[in-house]
């Protein structure tokens, strides 16, 4: 009899404390709800003894209130009292957030040891590993993800921009997995997104106007995806329609120095220089060390004839941009001419070219100023030569037009008894 009434007892008081406990944790999601954190904190302290649950809960809100030292505390204390996959995972995860990942991936790993099934901690782990530049060991883990749920567009995803970031040899390989992971998602946007960049620098243009239309068809209001439209338009030269989108761009709050310097560039292209200029200074208010801009700057300038301020643009340009100055050395050799200052000139054709041997125009102005500026004509004839050799193919109308300067300069030598060293 004795033996019985001990035993009721003990599970009268096992009952009791289970309830017990049940009221709190009921009381505290009930606190919860409303967010009041800190009496739910309170409660669950008060609460004795501090059994797996309540400490878990602990936990738990501090981890949702970003308190991650903390969570890790009561994380530990909870797997003192009961092993317990899922809150091994939740002190990962409070690593993670605190910051210190190498030992969330020490978690991580442990974990994935006893329950090598657990795919979403496996996902998480591989996107941490190549967070951390463990890019094999992620691969591994991506692969494995792809054989046990091959319909996953993520999976794809991820091994694309894994291999998008290695050397060019990987280049087709991380554009298959973009587009494995789109055949499965056609709404993937990003996987839309990184084969509108794939095809672009495939110069596949039909193929990337295709991604760049079903981005914007997804999402309309996407700023990727209305900034490659307007790029796309704009090197098509459907200058309208660029600014449509830019336009777009603007409503969308992106105000910045893509917006304003791609305003100017397409009002430059089609001459309109007064909105030209005035989106240029808008730009270069934004970043006035922008090369591009000042020397945009100095193109429009140019146009509206005021070539004082042209000058300076380019020159500033110049400084800013060294050593790549061929165009802004060659802009100013033009204002040169207009100037009637064939001398400098010279001088600024000479240096575009030196900067830029591949800058075929300002040798064939270095040419021509130097036969309308030399009397030696020996000067000139060295620099029509010079284009022929190198720049035979660039432009018919050039090439044909050094040509005959050659012969007429030889044949006036010829005359005047002059040997050609």
């Amino acid at each position: 009899m004795k033996k019985i009434t001990v035993s009721f007892f003990i599970i009268f008081f096992l009952i009791f404390k289970t309830e017990a406990q049940t009221l709190v944790l009921s009381v505290v999601d009930s606190l919860l709800q409303v967010d009041n954190y800190q009496l739910a904190l309170k409660k669950l302290k008060e609460k004795k003894p501090q059994t797996f649950k309540i400490l878990v809960k602990q936990g738990d809100i501090y981890q949702k209130t970003g308190n991650y030292s903390n969570a890790i505390n009561f994380y530990k204390k909870a797997l003192k009292k009961e092993k317990s996959y899922s809150i091994k995972q939740a002190l990962g995860k409070s690593y993670l957030l605190q910051g210190n990942a190498n030992q969330a991936i020490t978690i991580y790993e442990e974990v994935l040891k006893k329950d090598s099934l657990n795919l979403l901690l496996k996902y998480e782990l591989a996107k941490l590993y190549t967070k951390e530049s463990r890019k094999d060991d992620a691969i591994t883990l991506f692969n494995e993800l792809i054989e046990a749920d091959n319909a996953n567009p993520s999976y794809y995803y991820n091994l694309g921009k894994i291999y998008q970031k290695r050397n060019s040899f990987f280049f087709m390989k991380s554009g298959n997995y973009f587009l494995d992971a789109y055949k499965l998602d056609s709404a993937h946007i990003k996987s839309i997104y990184e084969l509108t960049k794939f095809y672009k620098q495939l110069h596949f243009k039909d193929s990337a106007t295709i991604f760049i239309d079903k981005g914007l068809q997804i999402n309309p209001k996407s700023i990727n995806f209305n900034q490659l439209k307007a790029k796309n338009l704009f090197s098509k030269k459907e200058y309208d329609s660029t600014l449509v989108y830019l336009k777009r761009l603007e409503n969308l709050n992106f105000k910045g120095m893509f917006t304003y310097k791609f305003y100017g560039l397409t009002y430059l292209k089609m001459e309109d220089f007064d909105n030209a200029e005035k989106y240029l200074k808008i730009a270069r208010k934004i970043n006035w060390k922008d090369a591009r801009v000042l020397y945009y700057l100095g193109l429009v300038n140019k146009e509206k004839g005021d070539l004082k301020s042209a000058e300076m643009n380019f020159l500033m340009s110049m400084t800013i941009l060294k050593p790549d100055i061929d165009k802004q050395l060659f802009e100013l050799g033009l204002i040169s001419l207009e100037q009637k200052n064939l001398k400098k000139a010279i001088k600024y054709f000479k240096e575009a070219y030196q900067n830029n041997l591949k800058n075929h125009i300002a040798l064939f102005q270095l040419a021509l100023a130097s036969y309308d500026y030399y009397k030696d004509k020996k000067i000139p004839l060295k620099h029509f030569e010079k284009y022929i050799e190198r720049f035979s193919s660039k432009d018919k109308k050039m090439f044909d037009f050094a040509t005959q300067k050659i012969k007429e300069i030889k044949k006036e030598f010829f005359i005047e008894g002059i040997k050609i060293e």
